[in-house]
């Protein structure tokens, strides 16, 4: 037995190293991986647009309004204070519900917020710098003022179309009418005390301008009642008949 203390026989070959292993041949594709593109000449397709661009012409106040590169979603609020620079109507609510941004279109009152502009497209629009007449504020945004309904400003604009729509279509409102009318519209601080009268005030001057201009002279006409025996009744039928015995009476019927 070979004495542990005795060094090794430097003749005696060391242990081999481990050899190397085979080289790693090259790492095969992997099938989820993209290949790599190829320039076959043609452009991408573009990309979806989730916001599409359109253009249109708004008919407001009279006139044709141009919109151009406009998002196809816009409110007709939007475009109108945005694009047109018509701030009378405002954004009180964005839902419907505060009568501040009404307009008209083809004379019916709308919440501007709720329509898309582009639908309006070819529509007569109507906002509260139309109600002017030659550069003057209408009847209603005078007695608005003068009945002191006007505050703070804000809902007002939506107030004067409201009363506008109402007195086109109902000359001589009640007061619970002029009531149901507005009750569309918010307010904060007028108490709507003053936009009643104000209402009140515009029927009132508008009956006597109708009455100013009815031509003098004229007077009702009453129509002709025929006498006895005229009309369908023939005069040989109250021959031979005493006063006030005849079968009928002096309008044609049985007494």
């Amino acid at each position: 037995a070979a004495d542990p203390g005795t060094a090794a026989d430097p003749g005696t070959a060391a242990d081999p190293a481990p050899s190397a292993g085979p080289e790693p041949s090259p790492r095969a594709a992997d099938p989820q991986e993209p290949a790599p593109e190829q320039d076959s000449g043609q452009e991408p397709a573009p990309a979806h647009d989730e916001h599409p661009l359109t253009s249109y012409v708004l008919r407001v106040n009279g006139a044709d309004r141009p919109v151009t590169d406009a998002w196809i979603g816009e409110s007709l609020l939007y475009v109108l204070r945005e694009r047109l620079g018509l701030a009378g109507a405002k954004d009180g609510c964005s839902q419907g519900e505060c009568g501040a941004c009404n307009v008209q279109v083809d004379g019916r009152l709308v919440a501007s917020c709720l329509v898309p502009a582009a639908t309006a497209a070819g529509s007569e629009v109507r906002t509260v710098e139309g109600l002017a007449v030659d550069g003057q504020p209408s009847d209603v945004q005078r007695a608005l003022a003068r009945c002191g309904a006007v505050q703070c400003g804000f809902c007002v604009p939506g107030m004067a179309m409201t009363v506008h729509d109402l007195l086109e279509g109902n000359p001589a409102p009640t007061q619970l009418e002029a009531r149901q009318a507005l009750c569309g519209n918010l307010c904060r601080c007028s108490g709507y005390r003053g936009v009643l009268e104000a209402v009140q005030e515009v029927v009132a001057e508008r009956e006597a301008h109708v009455e100013a201009e009815a031509p003098e002279g004229e007077e009702a006409r009453i129509p002709h009642q025929a006498g006895p025996g005229a009309g369908g009744v023939h005069a040989s039928a109250f021959d031979n008949t005493a006063p006030n015995e005849h079968p009928y009476g002096q309008d044609g019927g049985q007494a």
